[in-house]
């Protein structure tokens, strides 16, 4: 069964580029590895982000991210089965959005979302926006 998760924190402490480089390596890394799609976006000391895939594989690694000292105040937003992933077509996988190029990328995959007609789609699209809304100019 497949499952999303999608999560929003606060970072412990500003993250460098370098890091958030480290971090993103990582991330896709051990996601490829459990065969896990989804987004992750940092901006302003804040994390949003959207794991998609194997229950087992999901949960495990949203209790990996929890236990993460780089986070604090995680907040879980949606945390239910589904019947196909989200982001499987997102050519990123995971990305870190940190400048407008990457930013646009995301605004047009998450358009190219909201077309789909797929109601937890719509609501995690909304939820992106609104979080890029808040941490970032929209270019």
């Amino acid at each position: 069964m497949l499952k999303t998760i999608c999560y929003i924190s606060d970072s412990c402490r500003e993250e460098s580029l370098n890091s958030l480089k480290v971090l993103y390596s990582k991330a896709k890394k051990n996601n490829s590895k459990y065969n896990i799609t989804g987004i992750l976006i940092y901006s302003n000391a804040n994390f949003l982000q959207v794991l998609e895939g194997d229950q087992k594989s999901v949960d495990a690694t949203f209790k990996r991210i929890s236990l993460d000292t780089r986070h604090r105040n995680i907040f879980k937003v949606i945390n239910i089965d589904i019947q196909q992933r989200i982001f499987e077509d997102y050519n990123f996988g995971f990305t870190v959005v940190n400048n407008n190029k990457e930013l646009n990328r995301l605004y047009e995959y998450l358009e190219w979302l909201r077309k789909a007609d797929n109601t937890l789609a719509n609501k995690v699209v909304n939820m992106v926006e609104n979080f890029i809304a808040q941490k970032i100019t929209k270019p």
